[in-house]
C-alpha cells in the first residue's frame, strides 16, 4: 500500500487485484535446437502421414503456419487440409480442416464429431469444421492421426454432405482444387471474376466512407466520464483496483468513438489512446477524492481539487496506479487493432505438384 499525506490528509491506496509472475526461459544451459533438423523431422511426419491416408503433401503451401507445409486433398468428395502450426500463438498444434458443402446446422456436424475428436478441439461453421490438438515434447504417432482422420470423416459422413468437386458459389462442376486466401476451395473461373470485382467494389465504397471526428470526440467522450464514474466509484467500494477493469474501459471508450466516428483513421485511434488513458486516470481522481472525503469530512470538490494538484505524485506513489492506466490503453489497443483497414483481396493459388517422397521435398 502506498500513503499520501498533505496538508493533513491521508489517502491509503488499495492493492491492484492482479499478480505479475515471472517464469525462467527454457533450455538456459541447452544448445538452441536445430531449426533445419526440426524442419526435416516434420517433413518426414507429414509424408508418412500422407502415405498413411492418400492425402497429398505439398511442401509450398504453408497454409497452418509451418514452413513444412500441409497435407491438402479431398477424400469422399471432402476436402481435407492436414499440417502443423502453432496454438494461441505460442504451442506447438497438428491443425485438421475438414470442408463440406454448405450446412444449415453446425451444431449438428460439431454434435457429430465430438465423439470422434478425440484430444483435438473443435469448431465448426457452415462448411469447416476446423480442429487443433496442442502438443509439448513429440508430435503424435502419424499412423494415430491417420486413424482419428478417417474416424472423423466416417462421423461428418452421418451430418453433413460432401462437396463433390462443385464450385462453393455457383454448384458447378469444378473437380480443380485451389487455395482462396490459404482456404482449400472449389471456385470456378467465372465466380473468381465475380469475387474479385465485389471486393474492389468493397474497397471503392470504404475508401469513400466519411470520418465524423467531432461526432466521435463527443461519444467518446461521454463514455470516459461514465467510465471514470464506474471505475472510481467501483474501487472505492470495494476498496479494491480490478485492473482488468481498466481494460473494459479502455474496450468501451474505443466502441463509443468507433460507432460515433464511422471510418476510423489514425487520428481516431490516437483519441481512442488518449480518452481511455484520460477516463482512468481521473477514474482514479475520483477514488482518491472519495477516500478525502470520507476520512476527513471534506467536501468531494474540495477533496478532487487537492487531489488534481498532486495527482501525478498519488499516480505514482500508489500500487497499480500507472499500471490501471497501461492496463486500460491495452483494451483501447483491442479496439485500435479492429479497426485496421480490411484488406480487400482475395488471393487464387493453384495447387501444383506434390512432393511425393521426402527426398524430392527435401531437395526444393
Amino acid at each position: 500500500m502506498a500513503i499520501f499525506q498533505q496538508a493533513n490528509i491521508t489517502i491509503v491506496s488499495p492493492n491492484p487485484s492482479f499478480s505479475y509472475s515471472h517464469s525462467a526461459p527454457s533450455n538456459i544451459l541447452g544448445n538452441p535446437p536445430e531449426h533445419g533438423a526440426l524442419r526435416m523431422k516434420n517433413q518426414e511426419w507429414l509424408c508418412q502421414l500422407s502415405t498413411l491416408t492418400g492425402v497429398q503433401y505439398y511442401e509450398e503451401h504453408r497454409i497452418f503456419g509451418d514452413k513444412s507445409g500441409a497435407l491438402i486433398g479431398i477424400s469422399d468428395g471432402y476436402i481435407v487440409a492436414l499440417g502443423l502450426g502453432k496454438a494461441d500463438g505460442k504451442n506447438s498444434a497438428i491443425k485438421m480442416l475438414l470442408r463440406y458443402a454448405k450446412a444449415q446446422d453446425p451444431e449438428q456436424i460439431k454434435q457429430a464429431l465430438d465423439p470422434a475428436k478425440g484430444k483435438f478441439k473443435l469448431l465448426t461453421d457452415e462448411t469447416t469444421a476446423t480442429l487443433v490438438r496442442t502438443y509439448s515434447l513429440g508430435k503424435p504417432d502419424a499412423s494415430g492421426v491417420a486413424d482419428q482422420l478417417r474416424n472423423l470423416l466416417a462421423a461428418l459422413k452421418t451430418s453433413a454432405l460432401p462437396i463433390n468437386g462443385k464450385c462453393e458459389e455457383c454448384g458447378r462442376a469444378e473437380p480443380q482444387l485451389i487455395l482462396l486466401n490459404d482456404v482449400p476451395t472449389h471456385y470456378c473461373s467465372s465466380c473468381q471474376v465475380q469475387l474479385n470485382q465485389k471486393l474492389d467494389a468493397a474497397a471503392i465504397e470504404y475508401e469513400n466512407l466519411e470520418t465524423n471526428l467531432p461526432l466521435g470526440l463527443l461519444y467518446g467522450m461521454g463514455a470516459a466520464v461514465l467510465g471514470s464514474i464506474a471505475w472510481g466509484g467501483a474501487a472505492f467500494l470495494l476498496h479494491r483496483i480490478f485492473l482488468w477493469g481498466a481494460i473494459i474501459i479502455g474496450l468501451f471508450v474505443g466502441k463509443a468513438v468507433v460507432k460515433g466516428i464511422g471510418k476510423v483513421t489514425w487520428t481516431a485511434r490516437i483519441m481512442i489512446g488518449v480518452l481511455t488513458a484520460v477516463s482512468v486516470a481521473f477514474g482514479d481522481s475520483i477514488f482518491y477524492a472519495l477516500i478525502v472525503m470520507k476520512e476527513n469530512q471534506t467536501p468531494f470538490v474540495a477533496a478532487l481539487k487537492l487531489v488534481l494538484v498532486n495527482f501525478w505524485k498519488l499516480e505514482t506513489d500508489a500500487d497499480g496506479g500507472i499500471a490501471s492506466i497501461l492496463f486500460g490503453l491495452i483494451g483501447a489497443g483491442i479496439v485500435m487493432y479492429s479497426t485496421r483497414k480490411p484488406a480487400f483481396k482475395a488471393r487464387f493459388i493453384a495447387l501444383g505438384t506434390p512432393a511425393a517422397t521426402l527426398s524430392s521435398a527435401a531437395t526444393k
